[in-house]
């Protein structure tokens, strides 16, 4: 009876899809330049399969603070398009690659998130005491400007590899459990503020369970970066992160979820909290699937906001993200059928 009590508690969860945790990181213009494992499920998208899929986030960033000795000048809003492709090459292993583009510029959104954090009454940070539409990108140290982008640049980031392997199956009392695996490559212009000019990887670790509607997601992760060396001593080369998600399944096709993304400072010795400080976003969405009959099969999209949660500290003020996305079968795998020579 036990048993026949747990299954039924287990199909009933599966009843519900798993639609997964957003696949967002934060959006500092510098923490863009270092190597991150986006936040993901702990299962893969299936041997032969295929997912492509377009991450659209625009930002608006206003971090203006000055020490004794150091001043940071970051009013700027920035555009990333982050392309991804993710195959499963073998049962219960997928990799694949993201190709990002960068765009930053002055932008035109400082009225509306001004407006917006005064409704909510969210601190301004002194980014009503300057005028709307400016670009500023400038690091300085003890009088001398140490990492400046002078001027509105697109173009591509860094370009990142990456790996997965599913090595726990989801049951009643155990999670999904992965391991992943990141490289980064140098291929944005350092100079532009579109990548770093070295490369840096990571190894991380993925739990994800369900019960009915409710599915939780937890992302753990090491990231080791090279970093800019006009940065030098700013940057640190080693740090943690890690992303923590809950999804409400409002239909089998739609879920709700709320996430929180931070880890340990990527950025360091200026002495200032919006450089050194901790990161931390809280990000609030909507996602979904629906058949789109062969051979894309499902369609998905994402609509999600983040804000930063810690008034002052690296996390941009306001994000909004886009994705959609699609997988089909591209391979089918060969079924063993016997010996070739007895089938003869």
């Amino acid at each position: 009876m036990t048993s026949i009590i747990l299954f039924a508690s287990i199909a009933h969860a599966k009843d519900w899809s798993t639609q997964g945790p957003f696949e967002i990181r934060t959006q500092n213009p510098v923490y863009l330049q270092t190597v991150t494992l986006s936040p993901g499920r702990a299962t893969t998208v299936g041997f032969g399969v295929l997912d492509v899929r377009v991450d659209s986030a625009f930002s608006n960033l206003y971090e203006r603070d000055s020490s004794s000795t150091a001043d940071e000048n970051l009013d700027m809003e920035l555009w990333r398009l982050n392309f991804v492709g993710t195959y499963g090459f073998a049962p219960d292993f997928e990799g694949g690659i993201e190709v990002p583009l960068l765009h930053f510029g002055g932008g035109f959104l400082d009225g509306f998130v001004q407006d917006y954090h005064h409704f909510f009454g969210f601190p301004n940070g002194g980014r009503d005491q300057v005028a709307n539409g400016i670009f500023n990108y400038k690091v300085s140290k003890n009088g001398r400007i140490v990492y400046q982008v002078s001027s509105e640049n697109i173009g591509l980031g860094d370009i990142s590899l990456f790996l997965k392997h599913q090595l726990v199956t989801e049951e009643t009392y155990m999670p999904a459990v992965a391991w992943r695996f990141i490289f980064k490559l140098p291929t944005g212009n350092s100079v532009d503020g579109l990548g770093s000019g070295s490369p840096g990887f990571g190894v991380g670790v993925a739990l994800e369970k369900s019960y009915k509607r409710v599915h939780g997601y937890l992302n753990t992760n090491y990231l080791v970066d090279g970093g800019n060396n006009k940065l030098g001593d700013l940057m640190n080369s080693a740090v943690f992160d890690f992303s923590l998600a809950g999804e409400f399944s409002f239909s089998k096709r739609v879920s709700g979820i709320l996430q929180l993304v931070g880890g340990t400072p990527r950025l360091k010795n200026l002495g200032i909290e919006t450089w050194d400080g901790v990161p931390l976003d809280l990000i609030v969405g909507v996602r979904g699937d629906q058949p789109w009959g062969k051979p894309f099969n499902p369609f998905y999209w994402q609509v999600a906001f983040s804000e930063d949660v810690l008034a002052v500290g690296p996390s941009v003020d306001f994000t909004a993200w886009i994705s959609v996305g699609f997988r089909f079968q591209a391979h089918h795998p060969d079924v063993y059928k016997g010996d070739f020579f007895a089938r003869r």
